[in-house]
């Protein structure tokens, strides 16, 4: 079960008896890499500051739209 609850997510598993500790742990881990859980601790685990997000959202943006990625 997945809730969203403002901004923090709860993501539980019902764990049905001692045998089936490895497929709760094997769901868990697939509900919480749909969630994008694993995306966002990478992300947080350096501190990054303000404008060198800027930056990259600028890079990121003008490489989609296909001009060269070594003008920045």
């Amino acid at each position: 079960m997945i809730k969203k609850t403002g901004c923090k997510r709860v993501v539980s598993v019902e764990v049905k008896g001692p045998d089936h500790l490895e497929y709760a742990l094997k769901l868990l881990k697939r509900k919480l890499k749909k969630e994008n859980f694993y995306v966002e601790l990478r992300k947080k685990e350096f501190y990054q500051k303000p404008s060198e997000i800027k930056r990259a959202n600028k890079r990121r943006r003008k490489t989609s739209d296909g001009d060269d990625l070594n003008q920045l």
